[in-house]
C-alpha cells in the first residue's frame, strides 16, 4: 500500500509541475502576441517595428518547442521509472565488475549518456531550424557534432568520478551518509564554479583583448571600482551563435572578465563599461556567493528530508525501480527528487537573482552613466530578440531578469 502512495504522490506531482509549465507557456504565448504589434514607449528610440515583431515570433517559437519538450520529457521520466527504464539499465551495464562501486557508477553514468542522447535531436532542432531561422545560428554540423563528443567524453568522465566517489559515501560511512555527501557535493559545486572557465576552454577560445584603448578604460573603471582581475579575455563566441554576452570567470587570483566577441562588435566602449560595471556589481555584492550559498543549503534539506527514502522500498517499487541499491537512490534523487524540490523554489530563486539584477544596475549607475547602461540593455535585448513584453506570471516564475521595461524604470530612478 506505502508503495502505491508514493506511486500517487510521484505521477501527482509529475502531472502538476508538467501542467503548471504548459500553462505558464501558453500565458506568455498569449501575452506575447498581444503586444506583438507596438514597441513599448520606453524603447521606441532603439527598436524598430520590425525588431520587436521578430522578437515576439522568436519567444513564441521556442515557446511552443518547449511546450512539446514539457510533455516529451515528463513521458520519458515516465518511461526510465514506472516504465522500468532505470531496471533495464541496471540489467545491461550492471553486470560488468566485481566491485558494486564500479557497477554503480557504470549505471547512473549510462543513464545520464541516455538522457544526452535522447535530449539529442532537441538540441539540432533548436539550433539548426529555430536558431538558424531567426539568423542566431552559426555553428556547423562538423562543429556540432565535435561538440557533442566532446561533451559526451566530459560527462562521462565527470559522472564516473563523482558517482564512484558518492557511491563509496553512501556505501562507507553509516548512518551520517547524507551530511558526508552533502559536504562532498558543496565541495564540488565550488569548484565547478572555480573551474567553469576551465571546462569552456575545452570548447571555446579565450585571447587576450586587442582593442589597446578598450583595455585601458576597462582598466581605469577596474580601478576605481576596487577590483583585481587576472586579465581580460575575449571568446569566440561567433563561432556558434551571434548571441552576445560577458561574464566572469574563477575565485580570487583566478579572476578573469570574459567577453563574446559578438557583444565587442555591438556596443561601443561606454556601454561595454556600462555591462562590466554591472558584472562588477553581482561580484561587489556577493550574488555568486549568496547563490552558491542558497544552493549547497538546498542540497542540505534535500538530503536531510529525503535521505530516509534511501532505505524504504516502498519508494523504489512506487516509482517502479526494482532493485533498492545506493545507485538507484542516486539516480532517483537527481531524476526525480531534486527537479520537484526545484520546481517549487525556482520561483523563489527567480524573484531572488532579479532583486539582485536590480542591484547590479545600481552599482553599474554609481561607477558609469545610466544612459550608458541603459543603451547597452536594449542593444542586448533587440539584438538578441528577447522579448520587452513578457507575461508577468511567466516573467515572475522563470525569469532570472525583471522585465525590460521595469529595468529601465528602475535605470532611470538612479
Amino acid at each position: 500500500a506505502m508503495a502505491e502512495s508514493y506511486q500517487f504522490i510521484f505521477i501527482f506531482l509529475l502531472i502538476l509541475t508538467t501542467a503548471v509549465e504548459f500553462y505558464l507557456g501558453y500565458r506568455q504565448k498569449n501575452f506575447v502576441l498581444q503586444n506583438k504589434k507596438k514597441v513599448p514607449s520606453a524603447f521606441t528610440k532603439i527598436i524598430k517595428l520590425a525588431d520587436h515583431k521578430k522578437a515576439a515570433d522568436y519567444t513564441v517559437s521556442k515557446i511552443n518547442f518547449n511546450s512539446i519538450e514539457l510533455i516529451f520529457g515528463a513521458i520519458i521520466l515516465y518511461l526510465f521509472t514506472l516504465g522500468g527504464g532505470i531496471n533495464l539499465i541496471n540489467n545491461l551495464m550492471g553486470q560488468y565488475f566485481e566491485n558494486p562501486l564500479l557497477n554503480g557508477a557504470v549505471i547512473i553514468t549510462s543513464i545520464f549518456v541516455a538522457l544526452h542522447l535522447i535530449g539529442l535531436p532537441s538540441s539540432i532542432y533548436q539550433t539548426f531550424v529555430i536558431e538558424t531561422k531567426y539568423g542566431f545560428n552559426k555553428i556547423t554540423p562538423k562543429l556540432f557534432i565535435t561538440d557533442q563528443i566532446k561533451s559526451v567524453i566530459v560527462m562521462i568522465i565527470l559522472s564516473g568520478v563523482v558517482s564512484f566517489a558518492a557511491l563509496w559515501i553512501l556505501s562507507e560511512l553509516g548512518n551520517e551518509w547524507w551530511l558526508w555527501l552533502w559536504i562532498f557535493l558543496s565541495v564540488l559545486s565550488l569548484i565547478g564554479v572555480a573551474l567553469a572557465p576551465v571546462l569552456k576552454q575545452l570548447f571555446n577560445k579565450y585571447t587576450p583583448i586587442k582593442d589597446k584603448s578598450l583595455k585601458k578604460n576597462i582598466e581605469k573603471l577596474l580601478k576605481r571600482c576596487g577590483f583585481e582581475s587576472s586579465g581580460l579575455f575575449e571568446m569566440n563566441g561567433s563561432l556558434r551563435s551571434t548571441h552576445g554576452n560577458a561574464f566572469f570567470g574563477g575565485f580570487g587570483k583566478t579572476k578573469r572578465i570574459i567577453f563574446f566577441d559578438t557583444l565587442l562588435e555591438k556596443l561601443n566602449t561606454k556601454e561595454i563599461e556600462a555591462v562590466i560595471a554591472h558584472e562588477l556589481g553581482h561580484f561587489k555584492r556577493n550574488h555568486v556567493k549568496k547563490l552558491l550559498l542558497i544552493q549547497i543549503s538546498l542540497i542540505f534539506f534535500s538530503l536531510y528530508f529525503l535521505g530516509g527514502l534511501k532505505e524504504n522500498e516502498a519508494f523504489y517499487n512506487g516509482l517502479g525501480v526494482e532493485n533498492l541499491s545506493n545507485a538507484n537512490f542516486l539516480i532517483l534523487f537527481i531524476l526525480v527528487l531534486l527537479p520537484f524540490v526545484m520546481f517549487f523554489v525556482g520561483p523563489f530563486i527567480s524573484w531572488l537573482q532579479r532583486k539582485y539584477e536590480f542591484e547590479a544596475d545600481e552599482y553599474a549607475c554609481e561607477f558609469t552613466k545610466s544612459s550608458d547602461l541603459k543603451q547597452s540593455l536594449i542593444k542586448l535585448y533587440r539584438d538578441n530578440a528577447s522579448t520587452l513584453t513578457p507575461d508577468p506570471l511567466y516573467s515572475a516564475f522563470y525569469h532570472s531578469h525583471p522585465p525590460a521595461s521595469i529595468r529601465i524604470q528602475a535605470i532611470d530612478k538612479n
